[in-house]
């Protein structure tokens, strides 16, 4: 198999759009549960071949969280497999017929992740740690806008008013405090049920 018939596969079930560079993110699903997207590669191993898809996954309530605080500059990375959801040939090279596999292999990812203890386990560890790069305090906002601590985030906004950035990656800007502090009072307060209790 080719990449070239791999994305045609996909191409012909899924949204996608070109990224450059030979690279195809196609959307899976993007429904009440969440979205799921993913890119697909395929690889020749001596006399056999592996096809794999990085997927992407976030449930529906952390995608709408991150438009209200972080508009659109928010990371939506949730759920991340890096080429583990995967196929393999015995022998020679894949057959097209077995990409359904590939398909079906993606969304039982998807739905493992979505179990209440995976999702448990992902917001504690977020919530206790703020001070690690990229996309992770991002995910730290948002797990203490669910668990409705109104102090820490106004801890951080007060920090931020004073000019210290609290180790904060330069995305993180002030304005997202200010939007999530309403929020978590309200997760506090129970007039927004949690989606998941960690």
């Amino acid at each position: 198999m080719k990449k070239a018939e791999l994305v045609k596969y996909f191409k012909a079930r899924f949204p996608f759009e070109n990224q450059g560079g030979g690279d195809w993110r196609f959307t899976f699903k993007d429904d009440e549960q969440g979205s799921l997207e993913g890119y697909p590669s395929v690889k020749s191993l001596p006399n056999r071949q592996r096809a794999w898809l990085s997927l992407v996954g976030n449930p529906r309530w952390f995608i709408d969280i991150n438009e209200a605080v972080f508009v659109d500059l928010g990371s939506y990375l949730f759920f991340a497999s890096s080429g583990d959801v995967e196929i393999r040939s015995e022998a020679g090279p894949l057959e097209i017929d077995r990409l359904g596999e590939l398909q079906a292999k993606a969304f039982a990812w998807f739905e493992e992740q979505l179990k209440p203890e995976h999702i448990a386990r992902k917001l504690r560890i977020h919530y206790d740690v703020y001070d690690r790069g990229g996309g992770w305090q991002f995910t730290h906002i948002t797990a203490c806008i669910i668990k409705g601590d109104v102090e820490r985030l106004k801890g951080y906004l007060a920090a931020f008013e004073r000019g210290d950035r609290l180790d904060f990656i330069p995305l993180i800007k002030q304005e997202f405090f200010e939007r999530a502090i309403p929020l978590a009072e309200k997760y506090r307060s129970r007039e927004l049920i949690a989606p998941i209790e960690f």
